[in-house]
C-alpha cells in the first residue's frame, strides 16, 4: 500500500457542492506543524462526527510504533538492531514488489497520529501505540457514525502478520482493540493501493481495487452489509466514474448522491486531480461525467484525499503542492450551524384548523420550568433548538388544553432540512379529551399503584388552573371475565380516582363525575395481551366548562 496513495473515509457529513458558488474566494489554508511535517508525508485525514477530531497518516517517521510480532513474538524486542531492520525490508519489499533499501524512511512505513480542536485549530496531537499502530503499515480509512469504532486497512493476526482487506478497531477505557477482520466477499486486489469510503447509514462501503478485469490501474467498486462484519462482492462503479486512467480516494455524501474522488486522467490540472460526480439514478453504476474541482483546490501537483466536514464547512485534502504531502483544507461552506430550526403549526386536532393568537413554549425535558419561545398570531412558529438536548414543547392557550410534543436532535448529526413539528390545541369544550399518563391499578382491583399518583396530580394541578370545568372520568376494562363483574370493576377505578382527587388534592367532588364502561368500548379487539392492556384503562373528558361553579356544598362530605 502506498502510503501517499491510501484512502480516506466518509463521516457523518457531505452534501453535493458547486464549489464555483460556494463563495467568492476559495482559500487554501496548509495546517499548522502540528500536523505537517518539512520531512515527512502527512496523508488520508479523517474527522469524527463533530469535526473535533482529526486522524492523520505519516509517512516514513523514526518514532514509529516498531511492534513487529511474528509466531507470537515481538521481534522488536528479541531482535538485535540489525536483524530486525532487515527483517521489516524483506516485509516492505515483499510488499511493495520492489527492494525496499531503507524501511523507516520508507512509504510503507505509515502511523495513524490522532489530534484534538480546540474551535478550529487541532493543537492536541497524539501518536497512539500498539495495536492501532505496529510497524506495518497503518492508516485510518474511516469512522463509524457513532465515532466507538475506526475502519482501518490491512487485516493482522494476534499471532502476527498481515493480510489485505480492512479492519475494525473499537474504541476501549485506555485506548484500542486489536483489528477485527472485515469480511467481503471475494475480496482481490492485486496492486498496493488502498482506500474506503462508507455511508453514514453504514451500510455501503465504496473501495479502491486493481484488478485484473477493470478498467484501468486502479477502479472503485462498491460493496453493500450482508452483517456485522460482512460485506456483498464488490461491483464496479462503471465507465463514467472508472477509466484506463487511476482513480483512488473515494468520498461519499451524507445522502449518498454524490462521490468524490482522485484520478490522474485527462483534463485535470496536473498529476492526480480531485473530481467529483452525481448518481443519475438509485443505481450504483450510473453517474454523471466527473467533473474536476476548480484552483485552487487542484493543483498542479497531486491532489487527492478528499473529506468534508459539514460542522466546519472545511474540504480537507493531502496534496503535493508544498513538495512533500502535506494536508491542507479550504472552506467550500458556511459552518454548520449547531441548532436545528423546528418550524410547524398550531391546530385544533378535531378539525385541523389553525389556532391564532398562542404562545409557543419550550423546556427542556422532564422539567416544568417552560419559557415563552414566541407568540405566533397566524397559527405558524419556528424556533431553533440547540442540538444535543432533549425538550418539551407546547402551545398554550386561555380555554384550551395543549399537548406537550418531546424532541431531540443528535449533536454530530448533520440535519439538512427544518424540522416540522405541528402542536395541538383542543378547545376547553364538552366532549374534549383530556390526556393523561397510564394510570395503574392491581389487578382485577380498583385499588391505583403509587406509580400514577404522579399522573393524577397533574390533573388535578390542571383542575385547579380550570377551577370553572367539569369532567368525567371514565372507567374501561378488556374483555376477560363476567360482563357485571367487569361493570363494577371499572365503576370502581373510576370512582377511585374521584376519591383521590377529593380527598388527596381537594378538588370539589360535584366538578367529578364517574361512569363505568366495563369492556363495552375497546380501544382493539382484544386479541393479545398486549392489546387486551391498552384496554385496561381510564379517560378523562370534559363535561362542561361553566362560567360559575354550580352551588355546592362548601364543606367535603365524609367518607363512609
Amino acid at each position: 500500500m502506498r502510503g501517499s496513495r491510501l484512502l480516506f473515509l466518509l463521516l457523518l457529513s457531505g452534501v453535493f457542492i458547486h464549489m464555483v458558488e460556494a463563495q467568492d474566494v476559495l482559500i487554501v489554508e496548509k495546517l499548522g506543524d502540528k500536523i505537517n511535517s518539512n520531512n515527512y508525508d502527512e496523508i488520508t485525514p479523517v474527522l469524527n462526527h463533530d469535526g473535533k477530531v482529526l486522524t492523520f497518516t505519516r509517512c516514513g517517521y523514526p518514532g514509529y510504533d516498531k511492534t513487529l510480532i511474528e509466531d507470537k513474538v515481538d521481534l522488536h524486542k528479541s531482535l538485535s538492531k540489525r536483524a530486525y531492520t532487515k527483517r521489516l525490508r524483506s516485509i516492505y519489499s515483499t510488499i511493495a514488489g520492489y527492494e525496499v533499501k531503507n524501511p523507516e524512511k520508507s512509504e510503507f512505513n505509515q502511523d495513524v497520529w490522532i489530534a484534538y480542536a480546540n474551535h478550529e485549530n487541532f493543537d492536541v496531537v497524539t501518536h497512539p501505540g500498539f495495536p492501532l499502530n505496529n510497524a506495518l503499515p497503518n492508516s485510518v480509512c474511516a469512522i463509524t457514525p457513532d465515532d466507538k469504532a475506526m475502519v482501518v486497512i490491512n487485516q493482522f493476526s494476534p499471532d502476527g502478520g498481515m493480510g489485505k482487506g480492512y479492519s475494525m478497531v473499537y474504541k476501549e477505557y485506555n485506548g484500542w482493540s486489536f483489528p477485527y477482520p472485515m469480511f467481503i466477499t471475494n475480496y482481490s486486489n492485486e496492486g498496493t493501493d488502498v482506500g474506503l469510503t462508507m455511508s453514514t447509514d453504514g451500510n455501503v462501503i465504496i473501495m479502491t481495487l486493481q484488478k485484473n478485469d477493470g478498467s484501468g490501474n486502479n477502479d472503485l467498486y462498491v460493496s453493500s452489509r450482508t452483517g456485522d462484519f460482512t460485506w456483498s462482492e464488490p461491483v464496479s462503479l462503471g465507465p463514467k466514474i472508472n477509466s484506463q486512467h487511476r482513480e483512488t480516494t473515494p468520498f461519499l455524501t451524507i445522502d449518498k448522491s454524490t462521490l468524490y474522488f482522485s484520478s490522474n486522467r485527462p483534463g485535470g490540472y496536473g498529476g492526480n486531480d480531485i473530481y467529483y460526480s452525481k448518481r443519475v439514478n438509485s443505481s450504483w453504476t450510473d453517474w454523471t461525467d466527473p467533473q474536476p474541482m476548480e484552483a485552487p483546490i487542484n493543483s498542479e501537483a497531486d491532489d487527492s484525499q478528499p473529506f468534508f466536514d459539514i460542522n466546519s464547512g472545511f474540504l480537507y485534502l493531502s496534496s503535493k503542492r508544498d513538495g512533500t504531502s502535506d494536508i491542507f483544507r479550504v472552506r467550500i461552506e458556511k459552518p454548520l450551524k449547531e441548532t436545528v430550526t423546528v418550524k410547524g403549526k398550531v391546530m385544533n386536532p378535531k378539525n385541523e384548523d389553525l389556532i391564532e393568537d398562542v404562545k409557543i413554549l419550550k423546556a427542556y425535558a422532564n422539567s416544568e420550568h417552560y419559557e415563552e419561545v414566541q407568540v405566533s398570531r397566524d397559527g405558524f412558529y419556528s424556533m431553533e433548538l440547540s442540538k444535543g438536548s432533549t425538550y418539551d414543547i407546547k402551545a398554550v392557550k386561555d380555554g384550551h388544553i395543549s399537548q406537550k410534543s418531546s424532541i431531540s436532535f443528535k449533536k454530530d448529526y448533520v440535519y439538512l432540512k427544518d424540522y416540522t413539528l405541528d402542536l395541538s390545541l383542543e378547545p376547553m369544550e364538552k366532549g374534549t379529551k383530556i390526556n393523561l399518563k397510564p394510570i395503574y391499578f392491581k389487578q382485577s382491583k380498583p385499588a391505583i399503584l403509587k406509580e400514577s399518583f404522579g399522573a393524577l396530580d397533574e390533573l388535578a394541578q390542571f383542575l385547579n388552573k380550570n377551577s370553572n370545568m367539569y369532567i368525567i372520568i371514565e372507567g374501561h376494562t378488556d374483555n376477560q371475565g363476567k360482563e357485571d363483574e367487569l361493570m363494577d370493576l371499572s365503576q370502581q377505578r373510576a370512582e377511585a380516582i374521584k376519591d383521590y382527587l377529593v380527598y388527596k388534592k381537594r378538588i370539589k367532588p360535584v366538578r367529578l363525575t364517574t361512569v363505568g364502561y366495563g369492556s363495552e368500548r375497546p380501544v382493539n379487539d382484544n386479541s393479545s395481551t398486549e392489546l387486551r392492556a391498552t384496554n385496561r384503562r381510564v379517560e378523562v373528558y370534559i363535561d362542561e366548562v361553566a362560567s360559575m361553579l354550580k352551588v355546592e356544598r362548601k364543606t367535603f362530605q365524609s367518607r363512609n
